[in-house]
């Protein structure tokens, strides 16, 4: 009998995964994959000092990459389902910046300063109450997502309640009456959701997947690559916005509009095979989706 997939949505996998290997583990691409989106991303947020969020981070040295990009460590916040993946985090950016700035002060014979962190949580993107534990609404200017999406959509679908613990209008649903969804939702929608909940107005959602149709709610998928497609993205910023459906779950098509979608071609190397010469590898391609948080507000039902 084949073997059974990996449970992308168990915790437990996550833990004895990171328990028995804990080191730098890259999905997909490189850390640097993501630079030119995330500079973007930062140079037209809105205000000073703003904050990222690396969902499932893992032990991806992106987290340690991300740093070059900001001016306080501390405006980065690193978020995954494992808290053994979280705690190996925090401990192995303590070992390569103090020993940095240990290096440092030798070189510039000053007196030693505290090195400062970037923020560690473990939370579940799927549990509205998890992540309001763990992050601020409306406080993150950029999701930083190296395919964390494609393992949450491994999992299963979820029943929720409705209306949902998250609206776009309380009033709508003060006195209704709490009911289960008939049929379950995919678990995307609900990340849509709780990563619109803790976005800013305007923030960036910057997504790698090896999906060329990572994000079922999305209204006008694009791929890019001529300005004329970027600016159809621009233009669905013009569409009518629904806010939340009428079974009482926020529309996610509403709390998000893509802005572009880029093809990456990974780096593969041709294989030589005894006596046939080269064989080729079939082209496989990555995606990269830069989706934007538009202004529909939300709210937690208390």
């Amino acid at each position: 009998m084949p073997s059974a997939p990996p449970s992308f949505g168990s915790q437990e996998y996550w833990n004895k995964r990171f328990t028995a290997n804990s080191h730098p583990f890259e999905w997909l691409e490189a850390p640097n994959v993501l630079d030119p989106y995330i500079v973007d991303a930062l140079r037209g947020s809105r205000g000073p000092d703003p904050q990222l969020l690396h969902i499932g981070c893992g032990t991806s040295l992106l987290s340690y990459h991300m740093r070059a990009h900001v001016e306080k460590p501390g405006q980065i916040h690193n978020v995954d389902y494992s808290d053994v993946a979280s705690d190996v985090g925090r401990k192995r950016e303590a070992e390569i910046f103090n020993a940095d700035a240990l290096v440092e002060e030798k070189s510039q014979n000053s007196d030693a300063c505290t090195p400062s962190y970037m923020r560690w949580s473990t939370a579940d993107l799927l549990d509205h109450s998890s992540i309001l534990k763990a992050c601020e609404p409306s406080s993150y200017s950029v999701i930083v997502d190296k395919s964390t999406s494609d393992s949450i959509a491994c999992s299963d679908d979820i029943y929720v309640p409705l209306p949902y613990h998250v609206v776009t209008s309380i009033e709508d649903f003060s006195n209704t009456v709490l009911t289960q969804s008939s049929e379950p939702l995919h678990p995307l929608h609900i990340l849509a959701v709780h990563l619109a909940l803790a976005t800013k107005p305007g923030g960036r959602w910057i997504s790698l997947s090896y999906s060329t149709d990572r994000y079922p709610f999305l209204k006008s998928p694009l791929t890019e690559p001529t300005p004329e497609t970027s600016q159809t993205a621009m233009n669905s910023a013009s569409l009518p916005l629904q806010g939340t459906n009428q079974d009482g779950f926020p529309d996610p098509s509403t709390l998000w509009r893509l802005v572009g979608k880029y093809e990456i071609e990974p780096q593969a190397p041709s294989k030589s095979s005894p006596g046939h010469g080269i064989t080729h590898r079939p082209k496989v391609l990555h995606w990269i989706y830069v989706l934007e948080r538009t202004d529909v507000p939300l709210f937690v039902r208390t």
